[in-house]
């Protein structure tokens, strides 16, 4: 890759903080791209952040390198890591942020960060993002070598992750995210639903809802009205055509993750 891409995912919102860890990491490796993925994570939201970080995986080139700091354990024992996975290399903390990337590449290579000459002197034990993961970042763009990071871990932290699962003819769901719509996405990728549809039309169950049919677009629903499609990761997603589906269903659960989803054959 001639000029080396670099990503930031944190929780930072609009402050300095990100700014500053650009700098680091331009003053280690000048040529690199440096690539906001987002920087409105929820505040100390590592299952958040590792959704973020999740849509990425099949969109940068191989070799970049993902940065990614949502940390409330900073400056804690918990452990600093960089993460081959996909012919890319995620960096930062130990907390299962990195979750989707272990589980989509079971050859992945997990190196605790301990080689302080690497790093930004001296060490604030309150912005490992600026003084820790930023320099290894821009390092791991620049070329390194990563078994010169540290050794290798067996053991990384990994959020717990809801699988899809059919029976008695049901398929059975989870809702992983709401985006800033209101839209609901799934862990239901469409060659899963397609497969166990074979042709039938669909009922969509969400709690009391029930959407019949998958469309292709927002657009083919009444306003107001909820709708199933599949988005831009290619899931089954549920929305409100010109409103918040998030809003009508989970405004007092502080997330939507985990609510249960059921695809039935009527046909």
């Amino acid at each position: 890759m001639s000029q080396p891409i670099i990503t930031l995912t944190t929780d930072f919102g609009p402050s300095p903080f990100p700014g500053l860890m650009k700098g680091v990491m331009l003053g280690i490796c000048p040529q690199a791209s440096l690539v906001d993925l987002s920087h409105g994570v929820p505040a100390q939201d590592v299952r958040a952040g590792a959704l973020v970080l999740e849509q990425a995986l099949n969109v940068f080139p191989s070799g970049t390198v993902h940065l990614g700091v949502v940390d409330p354990g900073v400056g804690t024992a918990r452990r600093s890591i960089a993460v081959a996975a996909l012919g890319m290399f995620f960096v930062g903390p130990d907390n299962g942020l990195f979750t989707p990337a272990l589980m989509a590449d079971g050859a992945a290579k997990i190196y605790e960060l301990t080689s302080a000459g690497l790093f930004r002197q001296p060490v604030c034990a309150t912005f490992h993002g600026r003084d820790v993961f930023s320099p290894v970042a821009a390092h791991l763009a620049g070329g390194l070598d990563p078994t010169q990071l540290g050794p290798l871990l067996t053991d990384p932290v990994l959020l717990t992750w809801p699988q899809p699962n059919e029976e008695d003819g049901v398929l059975y769901g989870a809702v992983l995210s709401a985006d800033s719509f209101g839209n609901l996405d799934t862990n239901l990728p469409r060659t899963l639903v397609e497969d166990f549809l074979k042709g039938r039309r669909a009922e969509v169950r969400l709690g009391s809802m029930r959407v019949i049919g998958i469309q292709r677009a927002y657009g083919q629903a009444s306003n107001g009205q909820p709708i199933a499609l599949y988005n831009s990761m290619d899931r089954l997603e549920l929305a409100i055509n010109q409103g918040s589906l998030y809003a009508r269903i989970a405004p007092d659960r502080g997330s939507a993750f985990g609510l249960a989803v059921e695809v039935r054959p009527l046909d």
